[in-house]
């Protein structure tokens, strides 16, 4: 376990009826402190501004730019800042979403804004294990992550079948050709094993807003951990996930988004080539640049040292703004 995390669940399941006792909760925390408030819901941040005191510490950490999207909702600027004006500093997912805010926002930010990369945790990275001769795809299969070209590749003939772990959008799953098929989710802690035995692993994203600059694929970092040769699209956001991860080229094949051919050859490339160096980028890594703001020391053992701040979350961890996939 973790020694410094306190979850407290709301007692009762209904909806309503937990949502009062969150406030509850957070208007004991906020009389406390002083502390540090973690934000990923810029309107929770915003609602729970009377709650707030003037002695705790307020992050923001940013995915996307939701005002920067063709659907924003209305007041999705003004909400933006109105967060803005509370933070203390802001965390963006990656350099594409921190140049987004530099630019719609760069008079309001509270100083600079810092790239936080996703990770893994270390009990997850493998070393080479014996092939089944299956190349994957794991994660959230939607439309707008680029599956366009994995399926036209697939229609041409691939050099070796290929799962896509984990179910498809019926708009996927309707048009899946000979050699491409779809199982079901496989529990968290048996992935690592999955894609350890795989013969290749591919990385799906379009050249999209979203593909091109607001993401920090998190199964690259899985994909990483083992040492199975990769399949990854030629765009700025995951040149920037790996240099990140310090990961070498060795093992990386590219193609073209929107170019069913490249991927074709990529993934001929990858199956025929020797085992890669796993590469871990953990999540204490992740939270190296960010340890003089949450008040703990950057390093290894920096989580379970020090007594830092008492640390409150506003958001769901597993969420963030709905990405926008036009171009």
């Amino acid at each position: 376990g973790c020694e410094r995390l306190h979850l407290r669940l709301a007692p009762v399941g209904h909806k309503g009826a937990a949502g009062l006792w969150f406030r509850g909760a957070l208007a004991r925390w906020c009389l406390g402190g002083p502390g540090v408030v973690y934000a990923r819901d810029l309107r929770r941040l915003v609602a729970a501004r009377p709650l707030l005191g003037a002695h705790h510490r307020v992050v923001v950490e940013v995915h996307g730019l939701e005002s920067g999207r063709r659907s924003a909702a209305e007041g999705a600027a003004a909400v933006e800042r109105a967060a803005l004006g509370l933070a203390h500093h802001v965390v963006a997912n990656c350099e594409g979403t921190a140049a987004a805010w530099r630019a719609a926002h760069g008079g309001h930010l509270p100083g600079g804004i810092r790239v936080a990369h996703n990770g893994t945790a270390p009990h997850r990275r493998r070393d080479p294990a014996p092939s089944d001769g299956v190349v994957r795809v794991v994660g959230s299969l939607r439309v707008f992550k680029g599956w366009a070209t994995l399926l036209d590749a697939a229609a041409a003939g691939l050099p070796a079948r290929v799962e896509i772990v984990g179910g498809a959008a019926a708009s996927i799953a309707a048009r899946l050709p000979p050699g491409l098929d779809v199982v079901p989710p496989v529990p968290f802690p048996l992935v690592p094993d999955h894609l350890a035995r795989s013969a290749a692993l591919i990385l799906p994203l379009a050249d999209n807003r979203f593909g091109r600059s607001l993401t920090s694929p998190l199964k690259l970092f899985d994909y990483l951990a083992t040492a199975v040769p990769l399949v990854l699209p030629e765009l700025p956001t995951v040149h920037d996930a790996l240099a990140a991860s310090a990961a070498p080229a060795e093992g990386l094949f590219w193609y073209q988004p929107g170019r069913p051919g490249s991927l074709r050859r990529a993934v001929a490339g990858a199956v025929a080539a020797a085992p890669r160096p796993p590469t871990l980028r953990t999540w204490d890594q992740r939270l190296d640049p960010l340890a003089d703001w949450l008040g703990v020391p950057a390093g290894p053992s920096a989580s379970s040292e020090h007594p830092g701040h008492a640390c409150t979350t506003l958001g769901d961890p597993a969420s963030g703004p709905t990405p926008d996939p036009s171009t």
